[in-house]
C-alpha cells in the first residue's frame, strides 16, 4: 500500500480492448476494471467478463469494479477548421471586394474567438471602419473592414461562404437567439 502514498496517480483512462485477450469491447458489454498497486506505481487493467472468469486475480490487486462499456463519442467536428478559416480570410483580403467584406469580418471574428487573431485597434481609413488584427503566432498585421450585419443575415452569409470558398461552414444558433422578425445586430 506504500506505493499509493509515495507515487503520482498517473492512471490511464478506460481501454477499448480487453487487456488480457486483446479483443475489442462491444457497446453495452460488461467488463472489469482492476487497479493494481505495483512497486513501480498504480496500473489500470480492463478485462472482459470472460477474462475475469478464466484468470486468477492478478498479483498486487488493490481494487476492482464492474462497468458497462460505452464507446467514446466521436470527436466534435469543428464547423470551420482554423486552417480553413485562416486561409479563406487571407484569400479574401488579398483582393478584397465589397461583396466579400461581411465574410472577411465574420472569419476574423471567428479567428479572434479561437485566439488566433487579436484585435489591436479600430481605425477609420478613408471613411471606412476597420479592425487591425495581429496574428497570435506570426505577429502579422491584418486589416479587416468592420461590417455591420444582423443575425438574420447569418444564413445567407453562410451559404455565400460555402458557395464561394467551397468551405463547409455551420453555425448552431441557440433557440431564441434571433429575436422575432429576425432583427438584431451580431455581436
Amino acid at each position: 500500500m506504500a506505493a499509493v502514498v509515495d507515487t503520482e496517480w498517473n492512471i490511464k483512462t478506460r481501454s477499448s480492448v480487453c487487456q488480457a485477450t486483446g479483443r475489442p469491447f462491444v457497446e453495452d458489454e460488461v467488463f472489469h476494471t482492476i487497479l493494481l498497486d505495483r512497486p513501480e506505481g498504480l496500473e489500470r487493467l480492463d478485462w472482459s467478463e470472460e477474462a475475469w472468469q478464466n484468470n486468477p486475480s492478478p498479483e498486487w490487486m488493490l481494487s476492482c469494479w464492474k462497468s458497462v462499456f460505452k464507446p467514446d463519442p466521436p470527436a466534435p467536428v469543428e464547423a470551420v477548421t482554423r486552417e480553413d478559416a485562416e486561409s479563406e480570410l487571407r484569400r479574401l483580403l488579398e483582393n478584397l471586394q465589397p461583396e466579400d467584406e461581411k465574410c472577411a469580418y465574420l472569419l476574423a471574428l471567428l479567428l479572434e474567438r479561437k485566439r488566433i487573431l487579436k484585435a489591436r485597434q479600430k481605425i477609420d481609413s478613408n471613411g471606412h471602419k476597420c479592425v487591425v488584427y495581429e496574428h497570435a503566432v506570426t505577429q502579422e498585421t491584418l486589416i479587416v473592414p468592420e461590417v455591420d450585419f444582423k443575425l438574420s443575415d447569418m444564413d445567407s452569409l453562410i451559404n455565400e461562404m460555402n458557395q464561394n470558398g467551397g468551405m463547409v461552414f455551420r453555425v448552431n444558433m441557440p433557440a431564441g437567439l434571433v429575436p422575432e422578425g429576425g432583427e438584431g445586430a451580431a455581436e
